[in-house]
């Protein structure tokens, strides 16, 4: 017997649904006309509805509706540029919003430009902006509520936090984070007091003293926070086993060097070197907290709690990568396809995770130069990861556990300006491109005008602005203080022959790299030219950038930091000034196997500078530069000829006013005997250009005659001068001349601070 069967209910619903959302497009259509080239405008708000229309006045609830209503635009042909419009308040993102070719310009053949600089950038198609006057917030945080007072004391919580801390339970769809957020800001995980390895360990053992780690029933979430036996980074490693008998740990992800003791020369600020975080017993003041994902609780002892004691606004990071503009990436070919045309306005990124290290699958080899970053990894907020014509202006990128801006593999002429970036536990700015090779995509960015500060506040060592394996970009007018290492960074430093487990070896393309640059791989000038096509941090433009307040956790970091790159970059016209621990070594150094650098034209000022005021490790010149009282005088000199040859380096026209206590006006410095360098290369400094310099002892009128007689009789320093510059006020930041300074006589440039920095600066407030 047969039956017709019955339409289903659901089934005319849901087509109802679609002539609906049909409508709604139409409406939203015929309010952006194609032929009239009206923009499409989308609204959304934390009070909307996606069942809405996404008008002004009936706007949508999420980003990622809006963005599904703009694409759905395109496929019906509209062409024209769009903008989605965020209203005020905090936008929560559950997912990772990814924008592809589809969301931006049509692809087009664009002339690269010769100088340095983003030059002509393209109308945008797509822009995401907060609504004029407002300001629109982009969290990945989850509200953290259910919290009771722990009135008990557990095991190993101290003393003087019983009866303040709170405890709830972890949201069920959230397995772990490493940040935590109230209303103003990141939280501090809790950490122990700092201890020193009892003996040398590998790089995934460690001694410690007696008492100092324990087998935790939730060890998987402990992490040793540790300066690695050397200098100039930490690394934040997760444990896989405590033997508290033999006082003996291992570490689940390889540190970047041995977990051993530092070397004596090594600043720290107590003499410790290593910590542990997130465990119970260092629970002891307000504004920490632990997670335990082995119970599902978090402990939190609020830093600003409601009118009854208890936490409130606080919320837990679900990400690490709040928006990615990816292209079409052809990762071990030649050509990638790049999204053309996004801009970001007047936002405000935030309440992001730190991404961790985890294994050493994705850590081990991966380390863009001395693990101080990952390669092609989601650590930061907005990622442009194959991107061109994209621009991100007036945004904010504060409170956060990693880095606020990523521009990785392909990214030309994109342009980030007037942006802030403040309290990030990494770093600023990342311009990534690949790894040495023939493949050159990442260049012609602009950095422009940026305030970032109080940054590296979790991984000490993450910069304010890299470039790395990234050039002919320009970064100028920022204003980067307050970091626990370096402000600027332009680098390389991986050889075609790295080993694939050395740091930075697997980003290598080795494919695309000649089988004889590999062999005899040495840091000479001749060999540097060989392998210079591979290292595309060259052409770079640092200018007018105003620097302070560097290197104050880690030691041996500078402001203005360039070493193994390619040719001509150009360090200009910057304020470096107020670096003021004693383990800022140098304000501008160019460190090893770096070459054809110019340094010109900056005002180093009231520096700390143990080492030198400006190192150079190779041929690079250094012309009209003011060093003007340092707090100390440099161990080595003002300016600095280290390890390797120098031999036609110009060092002219520079102004050094000097330290009481006198120290070498410039000075020449051989490797030492456990570091040999290659034979007859040493720094010589009768091997440079040396000439027109004006130096002077505030008290001491013969400082620098021996000095000078000794250039003289090698042929040098004929023409250079003792002597006041007379600056007309350098105790208020004007170093311009009075008239008859002996700087005019020697053909002196004049350099004026107030270009320097931030254009139009507001009052800066400072930040706890």
């Amino acid at each position: 017997m047969y039956i017709k069967k019955k339409k289903s209910v659901s089934g005319r619903i849901c087509w109802h649904k679609a002539i609906g959302y049909i409508v709604m497009l139409l409406l939203l259509l015929s309010s952006c006309n194609v032929k009239d080239n009206v923009k499409i405008e989308v609204y959304v708000a934390i009070d909307g509805s996606d069942a809405n229309k996404g008008s002004l006045e009936n706007p949508f609830n999420t980003v990622y509706k809006a963005l599904d209503t703009v694409r759905e635009l395109r496929q019906l042909g509209n062409e024209t540029p769009a903008v989605i419009y965020l209203r005020a308040g905090r936008h929560q993102l559950h997912k990772t919003i990814v924008l592809g070719i589809e969301d931006g310009l049509a692809q087009t053949e664009q002339e690269i430009p010769d100088e340095a600089g983003a030059g002509q950038i393209r109308t945008p198609l797509l822009t995401f902006a907060s609504y004029p006057g407002e300001e629109a917030i982009l969290s990945s945080g989850v509200t953290i509520s259910g919290w009771e007072l722990l009135e008990e004391r557990v095991e190993d919580l101290p003393e003087n936090a019983v009866g303040k801390v709170w405890v709830t339970d972890m949201p069920n769809d959230l397995k772990k984070f490493n940040t935590l957020y109230d209303q103003k800001g990141r939280l501090k995980r809790a950490i122990s007091k700092g201890f020193v390895p009892v003996k040398n360990g590998d790089k995934r053992t460690l001694y410690f003293p007696e008492g100092v780690l324990k087998n935790w029933e939730n060890l998987s979430d402990v992490e040793l926070k540790i300066r690695p036996n050397r200098a100039w980074m930490i690394n934040m490693l997760p444990l896989e086993w405590v033997d508290d008998t033999n006082n003996v740990a291992k570490t689940s992800v390889t540190a970047t060097y041995d977990l051993g003791k530092l070397p004596g020369w090594v600043h720290t600020e107590d003499g410790t070197q290593a910590w542990v975080e997130n465990i119970l017993g260092a629970l002891d003041e307000p504004g920490e907290w632990v997670v335990n994902t082995v119970t599902g609780k978090l402990y939190l002892w609020p830093l600003n709690p409601a009118s009854d004691g208890s936490p409130q606004g606080i919320l837990a990071p679900t990400m690490s990568e709040l928006v990615r503009v990816e292209g079409k990436i052809d990762y071990d070919g030649s050509a990638d396809k790049a999204v053309q045309g996004i801009k970001f306005a007047n936002l405000t990124f935030t309440h992001a995770d730190r991404f961790a290290w985890t294994n050493d699958k994705n850590r081990v080899g991966w380390g863009v130069q001395h693990d101080w970053d990952l390669f092609d990894r989601p650590t930061a907020m907005l990622r442009l990861r194959g991107a061109e014509n994209c621009q991100i202006i007036d945004c904010n990128f504060i409170n956060s556990g990693g880095s606020a801006i990523r521009l990785d593999l392909h990214a030309q002429r994109n342009r980030i300006e007037n942006c802030e970036m403040a309290n990030l536990g990494e770093a600023g700015i990342l311009l990534i491109g690949y790894g040495p090779g023939t493949k050159d995509v990442n260049h012609h960015n602009e950095v422009i005008n940026n305030h970032i500060h109080h940054f590296s506040e979790i991984t000490w060592h993450s910069p304010g602005i890299w470039a790395w394996q990234s050039g002919y970009n320009r970064i100028a007018n920022n204003e980067v203080h307050h970091a626990g290492y370096s402000g600027i960074l332009v680098t390389t430093r991986v050889t075609p022959n790295r080993d694939l487990n050395g740091e930075g070896g697997k980003t290598v393309r080795h494919h695309e790299i000649n089988p004889e640059d590999k062999e005899g791989v040495i840091r000479t000038y001749e060999n540097w030219l060989v392998r210079e096509k591979y290292n595309h941090s060259r052409h770079n433009l640092v200018e007018y950038n105003d620097i302070s307040h560097t290197v104050q956790l880690l030691s041996d970091g500078n402001a203005i930091y360039v070493s193994g790159t390619g040719k001509g970059n150009i360090l200009r016209y910057n304020y470096i000034h107020d670096n003021l621990k004693h383990s800022f070594p140098s304000a501008i150094r160019c460190d090893d196997d770096q070459h054809e650098t110019l340094i010109h034209g900056n005002i180093l000022y009231n520096n700390y500078g143990f080492s030198a005021g400006i190192a150079s490790k190779g041929i690079n010149d250094i012309t009209n530069n003011f060093i003007v009282a340092p707090i100390t005088a440099p161990k080595w000199g003002y300016i600095s000829l280290e390890w390797y040859q120098v031999t036609g380096s110009k060092i002219k026209k520079n102004i050094i006013v000097s330290h009481s206590n006198g120290g070498n006006p410039q000075a020449q410095r051989p490797r030492g005997p456990n570091r040999p360098g290659p034979i007859g290369f040493h720094p010589e400094l009768i091997s440079t250009d040396n000439d027109s310099n004006l130096y002077f002892h505030p008290t001491d009128p013969n400082w620098v005659t021996t000095y000078l007689e000794n250039m003289r009789a090698a042929g040098l320093e004929k023409g250079s001068l003792f002597g006041n510059p007379l600056f007309k006020d350098y105790n208020n930041e004007d170093f311009r001349f009075k008239k008859g300074s002996p700087a005019f006589k020697l053909g002196i440039e004049e350099l004026d601070v107030s270009k320097m920095g931030r254009l139009n600066k507001g009052q800066y407030v400072e930040t706890n």
